[in-house]
């Protein structure tokens, strides 16, 4: 399943949220700009990694 759609469940019900950063292609300082980094749970540019 999706991670974007499993966080957005757990949120929904109580859950703690899985990073997202651990599993996304962006995960390296030049190509995010997110400031949460590496904690994110919920974010716009998100892309798996292959």
């Amino acid at each position: 399943m999706n991670v974007k759609i499993t966080n957005k469940f757990r949120k929904l019900f109580g859950g703690k949220p899985i990073p997202l950063c651990s599993t996304c292609n962006y995960d390296w300082r030049s190509a995010c700009r997110n400031l949460e980094r590496p904690k994110v749970t919920e974010c716009d540019e998100y892309e798996k990694r292959y």
